[in-house]
Parts: C-alpha cells; sequence; structure tokens
C-alpha cells in the first residue's frame, strides 16, 4: 500500500516536470519567434541608417559625458561660457566622441570613400563654426535635453564649404548612444538669400518710381523754382538719407548755392551760402563744366585734393551728381554724411536718376521764369500793343504745350526702360507710373487745345482718360463704361490735376482687379450738392479686400487716393457693396452751363 503511494506521488512529480518542461519550451520558442522580430527590426533599421539620403551618424558621446558631469556648471549660460573661455576641453571633450558608423550619404556629402578615411580626416572638416555647434551639442547633453538643431555652415574635403542642418538625438541622457543628422540646404539658402535680394531691389524700385512721380507732380503742381528745388532735395533723402545736401545751378557763369538742407545743424549755413563762390574763384567751376562726372568721395580725410574748411569739417563722405539738360551741365547736386563710407556707388545711381528727373523741373521752372519775366515786360506795354489778354493767353498756351511735351518725354523715357528691364513686376510699375504721367499730360494738352485757358470740361476728360487707359490694358469688351457727368462742368488746373490721377488710379485698379470672366460694369457719377460736389465712383466686381477697409493691409493706389483727395480739401470713403464703391465729396466749381 505504502509502495502505490510513492509511485503516485513520484508520478504526480514527473507529470508536472514534464508540464513545466513543455511551458518553457514554448516559452523559448515565443522568445526565438521575439529575437527574431527584434533582429528583422534591426536589419530594417539598419538598412534604413544606411540607404537613406540623409546623412547619419551613430556616435558615442559618454566619455564626453563623464567630463561634462564633473564642471562646476548648473546652467546652459555656465556651461557655454566655461567652455568658450576653455578652447583646449573643448578640443578634448571633441577627441573623445567616438563614431560607431555612418551611412553612406555622408560620405558622399563630404567626399570621403570610406569610414576610415573620414576618421583619420576628421581635423581636416572642422572650421570656426564647427566647435561652436559642437560646444552647443555638449551643453545639450550636460543639461539632459534630448534634442538639438541648428543651421551652420559645413566643410568637404576638398575645402568646399557648404550651408548644413545639424540634428542630434540623444535617447540615452549619458551619451552613450547619439544619432546625428546632416542635410545639404545649401540650395534652399541660396533661394532664400536671391529672393531676399530680389524683394529688396523690387522695394528700392518702387521707392524711386514713387519718388519720380513726387517729382513729376511737382512739375505740374509747383512753380517757383525754390518749391521745386526743396522737393527734389527732400525726396532725395527719403532715397538716400544724409547729414546735409545742397543743389547749387550756373547762373552767369557761377556755380550758386540755390537750395540747401541739414547743414544749420552744423553752424554751416551762412557759409554755405558763398561756397559756389569759393567754386568759381578757385576755378573749379571751369573743370566742373569740362568734366561734368559723377563724384563720390568715401573717406574725405584720405582723399587727395579734398578742401578741408572748419565749418564742413564734420563730412566724411561725400556724392556730387552732375544736373544735365540736353548735354549741358546745369548744376550739381551734393549730398554728405558725417559717417566714412557712409555711400557707394549704387547710391550714386540712384541719385542720377532722381538729377535727370530734376533737370526736368528746374528746366520747367525756368521756362516758368522766363514766361512770367515777358509777361511782365508785355503788360508795361499794355497801353501801346493793347493786347495783353491775348498775348497772356498764348504765353499760357504755350507753357500747357511745353509742359505736356516735356511730360510726353517722360512718359517715352519710362516706356524705353520698361522695355529694357525683362521683368514682368517692374514692367507693371512703369506701366502704371506712366499712366500716372499721362494723366497729368492730359490736362495740359486740353489746356493747350481749349479757347478757354483757366478750365476743362470734366465729361470730355474723363472720356479721353478711359480710352487711354484702356487702351494700354487688356481690352474687355465685356465691361460696360457709364459717365454719369453733366457736359460744361469745368474745373481749373488745380482741381483736374489731382482729380486725373485720383480717377487714374480708381479706373486702373477696377480694370486689373475688379473682374472676373464675367465682366460687369463701371460707372462715374458727378453730382452737385449745395456747395460741394460728390464724385461716385463704383463698380461691379469683387470688391475692395475686408483686410484693407479694415486698415489691416496698405494698397499703394489707395494711399495715392487719400493723399490726393486731401489735396484738394476733399474727403474720401471706400467701400464695398456689390461691388467696390468710392465716394469723394469736395469743393471747387470752376464754372458751368446748365
Amino acid at each position: 500500500m505504502d509502495k502505490e503511494i510513492l509511485l503516485t506521488k513520484d508520478q504526480k512529480t514527473i507529470n508536472q516536470l514534464e508540464s513545466q518542461l513543455t511551458e518553457l519550451e514554448n516559452k523559448q520558442i515565443d522568445l526565438n519567434t521575439a529575437i527574431k522580430k527584434l533582429e528583422n527590426k534591426k536589419n530594417r533599421f539598419y538598412n534604413i541608417f544606411k540607404h537613406t539620403t540623409a546623412s547619419l551618424w551613430e556616435e558615442d558621446f559618454s566619455d564626453a559625458y563623464k567630463i561634462l558631469k564633473k564642471l562646476p556648471c548648473k546652467s546652459s549660460q555656465e556651461y557655454s561660457k566655461y567652455l568658450d573661455e576653455r578652447p583646449k576641453l573643448l578640443k578634448e571633450l571633441i577627441s573623445k566622441i567616438k563614431i560607431i558608423d555612418v551611412n553612406e550619404a555622408t560620405l558622399n556629402l563630404l567626399g570621403v570613400k570610406n569610414k576610415k578615411q573620414l576618421i583619420l580626416s576628421l581635423d581636416k572638416l572642422f572650421i570656426k563654426d564647427s566647435f561652436s555647434v559642437l560646444r552647443d551639442q555638449f551643453v545639450t547633453l550636460a543639461m539632459g535635453k534630448y534634442h538639438y538643431e541648428c543651421e551652420t555652415i559645413g566643410q568637404k574635403l576638398n575645402g568646399e564649404e557648404f550651408q548644413v542642418l545639424v540634428t542630434v538625438f540623444f535617447p540615452d541622457k549619458t551619451g552613450k548612444s547619439a544619432l546625428v543628422s546632416m542635410m545639404d540646404i545649401s540650395s534652399r539658402v541660396k533661394k532664400d538669400k536671391l529672393q531676399n535680394k530680389l524683394l529688396k531691389e523690387i522695394e528700392e524700385k518702387k521707392k524711386i518710381a514713387s519718388i519720380l512721380m513726387n517729382i513729376t507732380f511737382s512739375m505740374s503742381s509747383k512753380n517757383k523754382r525754390k518749391d521745386i528745388l526743396d522737393s527734389v532735395l527732400e525726396q532725395i533723402e527719403n532715397v538716400i538719407p544724409y547729414s546735409s545736401a545742397n543743389l547749387m545751378l550756373i547762373i552767369d557763369n557761377k556755380l550758386k548755392v540755390l537750395r540747401q538742407r541739414g547743414y544749420d545743424k552744423f553752424g554751416a549755413e551762412n557759409f554755405m551760402n558763398n561756397f559756389g563762390d569759393h567754386y568759381t574763384s578757385k576755378g573749379t567751376i571751369k573743370t566742373f563744366m569740362e568734366v561734368s562726372r559723377t563724384q563720390l568721395i568715401e573717406d574725405s580725410e584720405n582723399y587727395p585734393g579734398w578742401e578741408d574748411f572748419p565749418q564742413t569739417s564734420y563730412i566724411k563722405s561725400t556724392i556730387s551728381i552732375p544736373i544735365e539738360w540736353m548735354g549741358n551741365t546745369i548744376g550739381l547736386i551734393n549730398i554728405d554724411s558725417t559717417d566714412k563710407f557712409a555711400f557707394t556707388w549704387e547710391d550714386a545711381s540712384k541719385l542720377k536718376v532722381i538729377c535727370s528727373a530734376a533737370a526736368i523741373s528746374i528746366q520747367r521752372s525756368r521756362l516758368f521764369e522766363q514766361k512770367r519775366s515777358e509777361i511782365k515786360k508785355r503788360k508795361e506795354n499794355e497801353k501801346i500793343l493793347n493786347n495783353s489778354l491775348n498775348e497772356k493767353e498764348l504765353l499760357l498756351q504755350e507753357i500747357h504745350h511745353r509742359v505736356k511735351n516735356n511730360l510726353t518725354i517722360i512718359i517715352a523715357l519710362i516706356n524705353m526702360q520698361n522695355l529694357n528691364t525683362g521683368n514682368l513686376s517692374n514692367n507693371k510699375l512703369f506701366e502704371e507710373l506712366s499712366q500716372r504721367v499721362y494723366s497729368i499730360a492730359l490736362v495740359h494738352e486740353r489746356m493747350y487745345e481749349n479757347n478757354d485757358l483757366a478750365s476743362i470740361d470734366l465729361y470730355n476728360y474723363v472720356q479721353d482718360l478711359f480710352n487711354s487707359i484702356r487702351s494700354v490694358m487688356v481690352y474687355r469688351s465685356d465691361i460696360e463704361f457709364n459717365i454719369n457727368i453733366k457736359k460744361n462742368v469745368y474745373f481749373n488746373l488745380d482741381k483736374l490735376v489731382p482729380l486725373g490721377l485720383i480717377l487714374n488710379e480708381l479706373l486702373t485698379n477696377s480694370l486689373k482687379y475688379a473682374f472676373s470672366e464675367i465682366g460687369g460694369s463701371i460707372s462715374i457719377t458727378l453730382e452737385k450738392n449745395k456747395d460741394n460736389f460728390l464724385l461716385n465712383f463704383k463698380d461691379t466686381g469683387i470688391g475692395y479686400p475686408i483686410a484693407v477697409l479694415e486698415g489691416k493691409e496698405t494698397h499703394l493706389g489707395l494711399i495715392l487716393v487719400n493723399a490726393l483727395v486731401e489735396q484738394i480739401s476733399g474727403t474720401v470713403d471706400f467701400s464695398s457693396k456689390n461691388g467696390a464703391q468710392t465716394l469723394i465729396e469736395f469743393s471747387g466749381l470752376e464754372n458751368s452751363d446748365d
């Protein structure tokens, strides 16, 4: 009996052992399966590491980490400062980095044949920026952070530098395993720099175009030479900041300073008033008229032949540009700076363009003064000739004719420049500038053709202006144009020039942006409201952008409209309701035949 009991117990033990053995065998199978999966994943990730197009490095920072943790630093700033002050320590940390593996993309990027050559050539791949990047990586590791990224400059084995995006990942806080990626971003950086350069050039050209427009507008809105010259110096400062500037003209074979800005700040105002006499007495005027070339002095203290005066000793650099008309030198523009190397030849080129526009303004003012003098003489002979009124009208007619011709020349010059730009963005700017000048020239053309030289019929002027704008833009037969203006409503030059520019901006804006393929209509309505006029410009297009109406965005054309409305002492309201609507209220009826 006892023997049977023992046999039964042994059998149970055997059964239990067999069950446990089976369980262990199953676990061994599961373990082998898991190991195989891990090996598959490892192989897959290793293949990705090897064959990806991004440069990847597997590195060991653990030895460097041990040194870092012994340093007396607690913050990122303290680590950075500590390592910057100890370049030998930084180099020692760099030497502790172990390169475990690199992929094929890394070898191709750096121009090395294999991993061995890469390790032997590491010192040749380092440049100044490399040390600061590695320093920041050590700081990231020391502070227990996982990720570091920066854009820097890398160097290939042949010495060629390139822009690179470096990313470092520390999955192990001790730096035992670190994954570093490098991406060549040279083409992107180059593209960004080129784009920024082009944007800067466009902004500069916009600024120059705006200044030329302002100077051109001065030709029609200002008659006195001193006002025109002040405007020229003021506009120059918007493009090329200066400390002081003067505009000199040749009068009776002497160079005279007619207008100046900024010299009063340095106590040199009275000195500059007589500076032209110094030029003439020294014989400089003769040399200047013979040579007549742009002069850029970047450093006056080290420029041979520079004449230094106590009153102008503050001038460290200067540009001098001759003002030329019909091949003859008629004057000189000088801009000065208290800083050395403040100006460049690019600034000189910009100033030369402005001088060309200034020459037209100056000649126009001279013509006006000359004609005004003729009027005075003719008035003195009024009793004898008894024809002063007719002579005055002929004189004004001739002035309008010549001003129109001068503006036509400007339009032709703009169009010629437009043909040579080869840039669609600049072409549009030149076309808009040309049309603005034409709207002014059209006023003078109508003044010349009218029997009444004091005012022009607004209805006929608007018709001509619209036909002109439509001729230079893509013709749209599906756009209806309605003029709701009574005939024989006249405005004088002071009102019509701003009104023409306003309508030019609104018409151009509508034709360019308002309509889709469906088309629509444009209407211009003029109504009398007591002593004021209401000019309503409306189209059935998409309306003004909400951001523009809310003042969140600006539009050059609408900014110009606001400025011109102020010139005619009016108010303007922009709104969008079934299209864009601009309502302008102003006073100034010159004559009306109702």
